[in-house]
């Protein structure tokens, strides 16, 4: 069944930016680090394994690339993702950058830390001193690969500024453009693993898109990457996503200046209301088969300008009664079996003077 969507949305301010599901987020130029929009991006939150973009520009910057080191059965443990490291094997810190960017590999992000900084402790304040240096100054890193710890936060602003420093590294580029690679594992059972990026937006798209994907419970789905278009380039970063790269992809065109209101977030047939995983677990534990759904028809309110402005809203309809809840820039209403009873939810908004978009899928 195709879906419905009943438009009685809010008049859109033509600078109001792009409607996004992310918790925080942000698009920056390249160039100038000048903040396009952003949508509490100043806000730390668990950046999950983005942390690894600051992981390897603090390995690549030790000049240490063509070094090999030892795998300890500390770091063989380490949760996944992973590539199955064993104590006792080596990789030079070369591949092993590959591993931690591509496959997104917490074993290799420990090899890194203790190889580089000694310990995982010491190497995680070097990472935290650096991107202080680089002016990301509410970012503190606990570990390596981005496995919830109490403390390790990062703001979308502080990704964005990590990743533009990264785009200046011509190592950075080459692996965060790779799609494949084998790269070998040295010592007992030495063997080449394959590598692939995590990255669907690396091609196929409007614009060919570099950059680093994160997934924990506590985190959600994170992304920051960089895009060229003609002579210009920009920088997104998303915090805790529900529609990780539909948001990636509107931040994109509104960045490049397709994006002059906002683009709403529909359900249709074709995508359904659970979304499905990214290609692996990234995180502190294996990633959920689906999310839990919102329900066969909502009833969206916005976007509006800022996400204060929604919170605000959402506030005012909580003192009338209405269970409410805050998505990006968007207050979304019930999760309903039947578009009669979100029809007569946007009936009773409309008398307390809310506009409502019914949203629909089957």
């Amino acid at each position: 069944m195709l879906a419905l969507v009943v438009a009685l949305a809010l008049p859109r301010t033509a600078n109001a930016g792009p409607a996004v599901t992310a918790r925080a987020a942000l698009v920056m130029d390249a160039n100038t680090g000048e903040v396009i929009w952003d949508d509490d991006g100043n806000v730390p939150l668990p950046p999950a394994s983005t942390t690894k973009l600051m992981t390897a520009i603090v390995a690549i910057e030790s000049g240490q690339l063509d070094e090999s080191f030892d795998v300890s059965p500390y770091a063989a443990r380490t949760a996944p993702s992973r590539i199955n490291l064993r104590p006792g094997q080596r990789m030079r810190l070369r591949n092993l950058l590959y591993a931690l960017l591509l496959k997104s590999a917490n074993d290799a992000g420990t090899v890194i830390a203790e190889g580089v900084g000694g310990s995982e402790a010491a190497f995680a304040r070097r990472m935290t001193a650096r991107a202080e240096q680089l002016g990301a100054h509410t970012a503190t890193f606990k570990n390596a690969h981005g496995l919830s710890t109490s403390g390790h936060v990062a703001s979308a602003r502080d990704l964005a500024i990590i990743m533009r420093h990264a785009l200046r590294i011509p190592l950075m580029r080459e692996i965060l453009g790779t799609r494949q690679v084998r790269v070998p594992i040295e010592g007992p059972r030495a063997h080449w693993v394959s590598l692939s990026s995590h990255n669907r937006l690396l091609t196929g798209g409007a614009y060919r898109v570099i950059g680093k994907t994160g997934y924990t419970r506590a985190a959600g789905r994170c992304f920051v990457g960089a895009a060229r278009s003609g002579e210009r380039e920009i920088v997104i970063a998303l915090l805790g996503s529900r529609d990780l790269w539909g948001d990636a992809k509107r931040l994109l065109a509104f960045g490049f200046g397709a994006g002059d209101e906002p683009t709403p977030v529909l359900l249709t047939s074709a995508t359904p209301a659970t979304v499905a995983p990214d290609d692996g677990a990234e995180g502190d534990e294996e990633e959920p088969v689906v999310e839990p759904p919102i329900g066969r028809f909502v009833v969206r309110l916005g976007p509006y300008k800022s996400r204060s402005v929604a919170k605000a809203t959402r506030s005012r309809l909580a003192s009338r009664g209405y269970d409410a809840r805050v998505v990006g820039r968007t207050v979304m209403l019930g999760s309903f079996t039947s578009q009669s009873r979100a029809q007569h939810l946007v009936k009773n908004l409309r008398t307390h003077g809310y506009r409502g978009t019914i949203i629909a899928a089957n």
